[in-house]
């Protein structure tokens, strides 16, 4: 069996990484169930919770990797999470682009009701 200590993964960094997930589990339910976290937006901290509860678990998948690229295991960490930073910001990029889209909709369409308005009102004080 591998030892992961002489890799840099002890007992106790596993243990902290189980208990971190579980925090951040945790956390997303009770945003999403106070209504501060939408469903579709907690998704993706629910599965770095697992992620980190499968590291936590089976950290043999972390040396796999830094093997498998043949990166230095801090390095394959953090490819990892500057890979988690680029999605995170990637979706919210999305986002922000369906929200101006549909703000400029909202805009243009109040600029129509508001010039019809304006016309019937016209049409009402002149008749």
């Amino acid at each position: 069996m591998l030892d992961f200590s002489e890799l840099g993964i002890e007992p106790a960094h596993r243990v902290a990484l189980m208990a971190l997930s579980f925090i951040l589990l945790g956390l997303v339910l009770e945003l999403v169930r106070r209504d501060l976290l939408k469903e579709r937006y907690a998704l993706l901290w629910l599965a770095t919770s697992a992620a980190g509860l499968i590291v936590g678990i089976f950290p043999g998948l972390i040396v796999n990797f830094a093997l498998l690229v043949r990166f230095q295991m801090l390095t394959a960490l953090f490819v990892a999470g500057f890979m988690f930073t680029l999605a995170i910001v990637l979706g919210f990029s999305v986002v922000i682009s369906r929200l101006t889209e549909r703000n400029r909709i909202l805009a243009q369409e109040l600029a129509l009701l508001s010039t019809r308005m304006s016309e019937s009102d016209q049409g009402r004080a002149s008749g």
